[in-house]
């Protein structure tokens, strides 16, 4: 998958990796999550989108 746009500029990076130390998320799933959501948003559609938190999901525990 690739990651949003803002998980690649690296200020909005560091913006992030600093929120996510802060309140104990992990910043890998956050991007996979916001993939995702990425991914759906303006295709008009659901189906697909619970199994594909469901498989970020299952990733992170996996890395865990």
């Amino acid at each position: 998958m690739n990651k949003p746009p803002c998980f690649q500029e690296p200020e909005s990076k560091k913006v992030i990796k600093k929120l996510c130390e802060e309140n104990k998320i992990d910043d890998e799933l956050l991007k996979d999550l916001c993939d995702v959501v990425i991914s759906f948003s303006g295709s008009g559609r659901k189906e697909g989108i619970p199994a594909d938190i469901t498989d970020c999901i299952d990733r992170f525990i996996e890395r865990a």
